[in-house]
């Protein structure tokens, strides 16, 4: 039994404040994403800014409640549960967020901050609670006598710090990490990969891992789910994603990823903007970006479903055209992307 299934899941907000929105509209913002997390796997997902990434991540938590879908956590619905009761089994599911500064209380110590979840689920007595944070800041790399400081006298990569101990206490069995990241410096964001991995390690612990740079998340995950405009277009593993990968949007992202080859590096993400999210194109929403996109690609949408890679991609070009294709047009599709 996978430890965290969504099926179906969707979320769509009212358009109001458009100048150009109808009463009614909707932006769909997750629409009809399906995947499981096995216990001790990170899943990745990658995709541009807007794409829906981090709204999936707040509704497996439930901090955004579903417009339609399915999520199931070890076993239990947990999709209309009432806040009561889902505030309990928010300990097996956690989330650190990308601004390690906004993230926590400016007004509270690192040592309250941190004790509040050992104290909200009876972890460890009035007397213990002390030892506990100790042992919490130990355990992400922080001096245990820094507990009465507050979050202003740390750096980035130390707060960061400080929000993976606090989402470590409640000793939960997921942690989504939303950005956690991308707001820090090149060699900080390594420390920060590196810790997370250890701790997987550790702790056995699964996680989310949300971002828009590939190269991170390839390096901490196990499988990938690239997300486009709030869907997921392909799904494969790590290991496949140089050589496997077949969606036009993922060899894109991958081309992207600098190299230490300065010939081969790029500097930007996917050429152009996302079409509008009120009004989607008709057919694959990544054809009007898509320089192998045939003519079924603007009719009919493609099914996130097998391929002759053996794992899922929504895409008619390589199912028609073949893989070769793909490849060969690889140069042009930088050309035009970048």
């Amino acid at each position: 039994m996978s430890l965290l299934e969504a099926a179906g899941l969707a979320k769509a907000y009212p358009a109001e404040n458009g100048l150009l929105a109808r009463s009614g509209e909707l932006i769909r913002a997750v629409d009809g994403v399906s995947f499981q997390l096995e216990r001790g796997e990170t899943l990745g997902l990658v995709g541009e800014s807007g794409c829906g990434k981090s709204t999936l991540g707040r509704l497996l938590l439930r901090l955004e409640e579903p417009t339609a879908g399915k999520i199931t956590l070890d076993g239990r619905d947990i999709t209309r549960l009432p806040e009561n009761r889902m505030r309990q089994l928010r300990r097996k599911i956690q989330i650190i967020f990308q601004d390690s500064y906004s993230s926590l209380n400016p007004r509270q110590t690192v040592g309250s901050i941190i004790s509040e979840p050992l104290a909200n689920y009876r972890i460890a007595s009035k007397q213990g609670i002390r030892q506990k944070v100790g042992e919490l800041l130990a355990t992400v790399g922080l001096d245990p006598g820094l507990a009465s400081r507050y979050p202003h006298e740390f750096s980035g990569g130390q707060r960061q710090r400080i929000n993976i101990a606090r989402a470590l206490a409640p000793q939960p069995g997921i942690i989504v990490c939303d950005e956690p990241v991308s707001s820090l410096d090149v060699s900080i964001q390594a420390q920060i990969l590196n810790l997370l991995k250890e701790l997987k390690q550790s702790l056995g612990l699964s996680y989310i891992f949300i971002s828009h740079d590939l190269a991170a998340v390839s390096y901490i995950s196990d499988r990938v789910a690239v997300m486009y405009m709030g869907k997921f277009v392909e799904v494969l593993g790590c290991r496949e994603l140089e050589k496997q990968a077949r969606h036009p949007y993922t060899r894109a992202l991958l081309a992207a990823v600098p190299r230490a080859d300065l010939r081969r590096r790029v500097q930007a993400a996917v050429r152009g903007e996302p079409p509008d999210p009120l009004h989607p194109p008709a057919g694959c929403r990544f054809h009007p970006r898509c320089p192998i996109a045939v003519e079924k690609c603007r009719i009919e949408e493609p099914l996130l479903q097998a391929s002759g890679a053996g794992h899922p991609v929504a895409c008619h070009a390589p199912a028609e055209l073949g893989q070769g294709l793909v490849r060969a047009q690889l140069p042009r599709i930088i050309d035009q992307f970048f």
